[in-house]
């Protein structure tokens, strides 16, 4: 080692460090370090023993920076396509967005060292799609969010506030990019081109990074904005069939509701639209919540008993910013506490929803449960229960009318065109109406209740549960013919699964004996995979809901098992089950196609039945020829399959990972 003698204290101005007693651990060897040119630990080693001086320390920090420089401008060319806009610019970042709300895209080190595979997925549509489009197309994909979304059936904006507070630039820019998404399935601007599944893809994704970036990264509070674009996330994200970040994003803005007393009246102190806004948007997260707990081992989460607030309102009330009392949940149901006046539009659809939660609660989630539950045929069971509440809300509010008879000429068509913002909740809580009573009345359903009870069902029961539960699938598709006629577009996103479990009863009287049942089943059948595929072509899960309905079709033998005075449940094969459910589960409707036949054997764990006792070891497959609407799976390949939810995860695949690392875009594939 060099003899030299360190600085004196005039060259080198720090105090001097008292050397410690033993050398570091990795230097140690005995009693005396000999490693000292390898010591990470001294920073003087390269100097001979020597403490570095000043300039030295400046010159070993810009040699530094200089490599980290380096290093960033390497990574930032090798990702400079992705980033780069559709004028062809190389420039990596914007100085300034198109838009007076647009911000540029942060180069933070979590985007450029782990791509997600939706970024990857876009990176050839243009580096402008990670950011606001120009103001004119925003403004008209906001117009477009408030003619085709809002109220339909969600409710989460007082639209001349939100219009006020976007021009002046208060609107945060992940609620901004939420609503585009959410809009953006509506529209034939050519901005988009042929890209818009995946534009909306990056939009949602670029909205749940900043919500992650602002809020869950500075753990600061919540607010509405939080809430309402985190519920639009999950209503995309779920129908898209990323079920998992869409469900435990819509347990996240439940909980978010409540931390903020959505469920609780509002305080007086705020504005008149204000309050109504907060009332609507957890009247909003609950019927979503009912709605999404149509799929099996997916429970709802807000207790009826939970919810103090008021129904929604009038919404020419809310608009023009007059309060009014209105019922709360518990009174809406009573009896005894009536009101002369008729719910809002809006309130229907909470009602509506409300039921349909309980006939999936009893029907879905509580078909094998047998402790402590009566038949469905019992006066005192669930399934009477909510019978009765079906009747009091088709008596009380005369659901189950002609369509054009329940809408107000004077309040929805004063210009000649409907208002969809208070017609598309009529017919939505129309459509809830005649699903829930199918869902009740459905021929699978009433087999699963009867045989987790090992009782038979008196014929009686039977035949009556049959009749209802075609007349109220007959209703539905009468009800989207009816739409159409009054130039009404209901391609709302839960109307997919409305349609689908309708029109699977009618598949089943495709053989009927009966001729008029028969005809009348075909002509029903038809309209609604017509109306589905037009669905598809909004929605992702569409598909999904056309292949169940072709494989139902396919499936002839379903007559003799199913609606017939005596049916033979036994006749039924394993994969049929299995297909009947799909008909009836949400779930498993919202998921992404099954793209190969190796992941088929997931589905037979899902199904509730023990085969083995039911049809012993081998079960019994029925061979039934003959085709009478033979039609094409959901994928366009002849008998294509779905993977039906089997409560297990995929293998590799976390739902937490990919709900924080935006990976949920393509949870899945």
């Amino acid at each position: 080692m060099s003899s030299q003698s360190p600085p004196d204290r005039d060259e080198y101005p720090y105090p001097r460090i008292r050397r410690i007693s033993q050398a570091c651990l990795n230097c140690r060897s005995g009693a005396s370090p000999q490693a000292l040119f390898q010591c990470p630990t001294l920073t003087y080693k390269s100097l001979g023993g020597r403490r570095p001086s000043a300039q030295d320390q400046l010159a070993t920090r810009i040699s530094a920076f200089e490599g980290k420089l380096d290093e960033l401008l390497s990574t930032m060319n090798k990702f400079l396509p992705m980033f780069q806009n559709q004028r062809g610019t190389t420039s990596v970042l914007s100085t300034e967005g198109t838009h007076p709300n647009s911000v540029p895209y942060p180069f933070s080190s979590s985007h450029i060292k782990t791509p997600s595979a939706s970024y990857q997925a876009i990176s050839n549509v243009g580096g402008s799609l990670i950011e606001l489009p120009p103001g004119q197309v925003a403004s008209s994909l906001i117009d477009l969010y408030f003619s085709r979304v809002h109220n339909q059936p969600y409710s989460f904006f007082h639209e001349q506030s939100f219009r006020q507070r976007y021009a002046n630039g208060l609107v945060p820019e992940y609620l901004i990019f939420a609503m585009l998404a959410s809009s953006l399935r509506f529209s034939t601007d050519a901005f988009y081109q042929t890209k818009q599944q995946d534009i909306i893809m990056a939009y949602a994704s670029r909205s749940w990074s900043y919500i992650v970036q602002e809020w869950f990264a500075t753990e600061s509070d919540p607010d509405l904005q939080i809430c309402q674009a985190i519920t639009l996330l999950s209503i995309i994200d779920f129908t898209a069939g990323r079920r998992h970040p869409g469900w435990m994003k819509i347990g996240l803005c439940i909980r978010i509701a409540q931390e903020l007393g959505l469920m609780l009246e509002p305080d007086s102190s705020l504005s008149i639209s204000d309050r109504e806004e907060r009332r609507r948007v957890f009247w909003s997260i609950y019927t979503l919540d009912k709605l999404c707990s149509c799929g099996r081992a997916r429970p709802s989460a807000i207790l009826d008993a939970q919810c103090q607030v008021q129904l929604p309102g009038h919404e020419i009330d809310f608009r023009n910013g007059i309060s009014k009392k209105t019922q709360t949940l518990k009174q809406a149901f009573s009896t005894v506490d009536t009101q002369d006046e008729r719910p809002s539009h809006l309130a229907l659809v909470v009602l509506v929803a409300s039921i349909i939660g309980k006939c999936a609660q009893h029907m879905i989630h509580d078909h094998g449960r047998t402790e402590g539950c009566l038949p469905p045929w019992d006066s005192k069971s669930d399934f009477a229960m909510i019978h009765s509440t079906l009747l009091q809300l088709e008596t009380q509010f005369e659901i189950g009318n002609n369509i054009e008879e329940a809408v107000s000429v004077q309040e929805c068509c004063e210009t000649g065109v409907y208002d969809m913002q208070i017609v598309g909740p009529t017919i939505f809580a129309y459509a809830l109406f005649y699903t829930s009573q199918c869902l009740l009345h459905h021929p699978f359903l009433l087999y699963q209740q009867s045989k987790s009870r090992g009782a038979k069902p008196p014929a009686s029961f039977l035949s009556r549960a049959l009749q209802s539960g075609r007349e109220n699938a007959y209703l539905m598709s009468k009800l989207l013919v009816d739409a159409e006629a009054m130039g009404c577009s209901v391609v709302y996103s839960f109307f997919g699964y409305c349609t689908t479990v309708c029109a699977s009863i009618h598949t089943m009287y495709l053989n009927h004996q009966n001729i008029e049942c028969h005809e009348q089943a075909r002509q029903c059948l038809t309209s609604q995979r017509a109306f589905l595929e037009q669905y598809a072509m909004v929605w992702s899960n569409g598909k999904n809901m056309i292949g169940i309905l072709d494989k139902l079709v396919s499936q002839p033998s379903l007559i003799l098992a199913v609606v017939v005075a005596t049916p033979r449940f036994e006749l039924l094969d394993r994969e049929q089950v299995v297909d009947l459910w799909a008909a009836v589960d949400y779930t498993t409707m919202s998921q992404e196609a099954m793209r190969s036949a190796a992941s088929r054997a997931s589905m037979d764990v899902l199904s509730p039945v023990n085969w083995d006792s039911v049809f012993g070891a081998n079960g019994n497959t029925n061979t039934i020829g003959g085709d009478s609407m033979q039609g094409s799976s959901a994928d366009g390949a002849q008998g294509g399959r779905l993977t039906v939810y089997n409560g297990a995860m995929p293998p590799g695949m976390s739902p937490f990972s990919t709900f924080f690392n935006d990976a949920g875009l393509n949870f899945g594939a």
